[in-house]
C-alpha cells in the first residue's frame, strides 16, 4: 500500500506550458489537519511508501519541507518516502534533509534531454541541470525516477528516443513516460488554438512509446508508468492530444507486435500474466502460434531482453540512423 499526497504545483517557480495540476488531477492543496486525519486512518497499518506528487517538493520553503517530513515521521517512522521535484531544485542542503527523513526515491521532472524542447515547453531548466541532478542524487545513494514526455513543443521521434537512451546511459533505472496532452487553462491550450502547437495523434504517440518500451526491455530498465491517469471527472479538461485510458497497455501490445513482425516470429511462449499483450489491441489477428510459458522468471526476462535487442537491430537495419525529422 502506497499513501499518495498531492501538492498541486506547490514549490513550482515556473508554470510549464503543459501543466495545470488542478485541471489534470482535480486535486487541491491538502491542509495539515486533512493529512493528519488521512494518516490516522492507516496508523495501525504499515504503508509500503509515502509519496508526495504534483509539485516541486524541494522548491518549497525549508520549514514547509520539514513540516511535511516530520509529520510523516511522527506517524510512520520507518516508512520510506518518495518525492517529486525539478532538476534545478536539487542542492546539498535539501539532500541532507531528505536523507535525514528517510526519503529514498526522488522523481525528477526531466521531460527532455534537449534544451530547445525544454525552452519551448517553459520548463526553466537546462539539460545540464538534468545531468547534474541525476549525478548528485546517485552519488548520494538515492533512487532516481525520471519523468519524460513525448510530443512536447519542438520535440521529434528521434529526440524522444535519444532522451530516453541518454538517461539510461546516466544509469537511471526507473521512468515515467507521458504523451503530451493539451489541458484547459494551460499555455499549451493557447498555442494549440493559435496553431503554433500541434499535438501527436494517438498512433504517433504509440509508435514512439512502443519503441521506448523495446529499449526498456533491451536495457533492463523499468517504465513504472506509461500514459496519464486522468480521473473521470477531469476528462472534460482535455482539449486535445493522444489520451487513452489504456495507453500503456496498448503501447506494450504494439511493442510485442513490433518484435514479432521484425523478427518474423511464428511461435511464441509467454507467461499467462502477459496474455493480453498477444491477443488484445489488434494483436489477435497476428499469424502466430501462442503458447503459455510456465517456466521460471529468469528465462522470461532473458527472452524478452534478447528479443527486444534483436528487434531494435532490425529496425536500425531497415530504417538507418534515426533522423530529427522523423
Amino acid at each position: 500500500m502506497i499513501l499518495t499526497i498531492f501538492l498541486p504545483n506547490a514549490g513550482c517557480k515556473y508554470r510549464c506550458k503543459f501543466c495545470n495540476q488542478y485541471s489534470m488531477t482535480g486535486e487541491k492543496m491538502p491542509s495539515l489537519n486533512y493529512l493528519k486525519d488521512y494518516f490516522n486512518r492507516f496508523n495501525n497499518q504499515s504503508p509500503k511508501e509515502i509519496a508526495f506528487y504534483g509539485g516541486t517538493f524541494t522548491g518549497l520553503k525549508l520549514e514547509t519541507q520539514l513540516t511535511y517530513l516530520k509529520l510523516v515521521q511522527s506517524f510512520f517512522p520507518n516508512t520510506p518516502i518518495r518525492i517529486s521535484t525539478r532538476p534545478d531544485e536539487i542542492n546539498d542542503e535539501n539532500l541532507k534533509i531528505l536523507k535525514q527523513y528517510n526519503v529514498k526515491i526522488v522523481e525528477l521532472g526531466i521531460q527532455s534531454m534537449y534544451n530547445d524542447v525544454l525552452k519551448a515547453s517553459g520548463r526553466g531548466h537546462s539539460v545540464e541541470d538534468n545531468v547534474n541532478a541525476i549525478k548528485k542524487l546517485l552519488e548520494n545513494n538515492f533512487i532516481v525516477s525520471a519523468h519524460l514526455m513525448v510530443g512536447l513543443p519542438k520535440d521529434s521521434f528521434s529526440k524522444d528516443l535519444n532522451s530516453f537512451k541518454e538517461l539510461i546511459e546516466l544509469n537511471v533505472k526507473l521512468f515515467r513516460i507521458h504523451p503530451t496532452i493539451v489541458f484547459k487553462n494551460t499555455l499549451l491550450e493557447n498555442e494549440y488554438y493559435s496553431g503554433t502547437y500541434v499535438p501527436l495523434d494517438i498512433n504517433e504517440a504509440l509508435d514512439i512509446c512502443s519503441e521506448q518500451i523495446l529499449i526498456s526491455f533491451a536495457y533492463n530498465v523499468k517504465i513504472i508508468r506509461l500514459g496519464y491517469f486522468v480521473p473521470e471527472e477531469q476528462k472534460k479538461q482535455i482539449i486535445a492530444g493522444p489520451y487513452h485510458p489504456s495507453f500503456g497497455d496498448i503501447a506494450k501490445a504494439k511493442a510485442i507486435k513490433k518484435i514479432i513482425q521484425r523478427l518474423k516470429i511464428k511461435n511464441v511462449y509467454f507467461p499467462k500474466k502477459y496474455e493480453s499483450w498477444f491477443y488484445a489491441y489488434g494483436n489477435k489477428n497476428l499469424d502466430i502460434k501462442r503458447n503459455i510459458w510456465d517456466g521460471n522468471l529468469k528465462f522470461e526476462e532473458f527472452s524478452l531482453q534478447e528479443a527486444s535487442k534483436l528487434a531494435l537491430k532490425e529496425r536500425k537495419k531497415k530504417c538507418g540512423t534515426i533522423k530529427n525529422n522523423q
